[in-house]
C-alpha cells in the first residue's frame, strides 16, 4: 500500500515502518479518517508482521549459541544485547533496574520515548537495528522493504 498523502506520498507502508517510526507513531494516534484509516490498518499489520518476525543473530548469553528472542539496553544506551529466553542477563552482571528487555516494535519506541527523550534519530537507528537482526539488509530501499514483510512465516 502507498501512502495516499503528506510528504511520504507514493511511499509504501512497508518503507514507512521500517524507516519513519516516528511517522507511524503520529499516524496511528490520528483519528481514523476516510484517507488515513486503511494506511493505520496497513501500519498495524506490518508492526504484527515485525513483531512476529524472528531474530537471526546468537544469544550472547555464556556458552550459548541459541537463537535470539529478545535484546536487552541500559536506559540510555542503544547497544543491544540479545538473549534467548533460556538466558538470564542478570546472571552475567547486569545491573537490577537499569536493564530493559523487549521484543517488539512498540516497546522498542517506547525505550527511545523514555530513555532517549523521544529522539528522531534514535527511533529511526533502533528499528533498523532490530529490522537487521531479522534479516533486512543494512542498505535498503522500498523492494527490500516489501520483500522483507513478505518473507514473514
Amino acid at each position: 500500500m502507498l501512502v495516499p498523502i503528506g510528504k511520504h506520498k507514493g511511499k509504501s507502508a512497508e518503507l514507512l515502518v521500517l524507516k519513519e517510526p516516528d511517522y507511524v507513531r503520529w499516524l496511528l494516534q490520528q483519528k481514523a479518517s476516510n484517507h488515513l484509516q486503511a494506511l493505520q490498518e496497513e501500519a498495524k499489520r506490518l508492526i504484527k508482521k515485525f513483531d512476529q518476525k524472528p531474530f537471526q543473530v546468537e544469544c550472547e548469553g555464556n556458552a550459548c549459541s541459541a537463537q535470539a528472542t529478545r535484546l536487552s539496553m541500559y536506559g540510555n544506551k542503544l547497544s543491544p544485547y540479545w538473549w534467548c529466553d533460556d538466558c538470564d542477563p542478570y546472571q552475567r552482571g547486569a545491573i537490577s533496574g537499569m536493564l530493559q528487555i523487549f521484543r517488539d516494535y512498540s516497546i522498542a519506541w517506547s525505550h527511545v520515548e523514555s530513555f532517549r527523550a523521544g529522539s528522531q534519530s534514535d527511533h529511526k537507528n533502533l528499528i533498523k537495528t532490530m529490522a537487521q537482526a531479522k534479516g533486512l539488509p543494512s542498505i535498503f530501499g522500498e523492494a527490500q522493504a516489501v520483500a522483507f514483510f513478505r518473507s514473514v512465516i
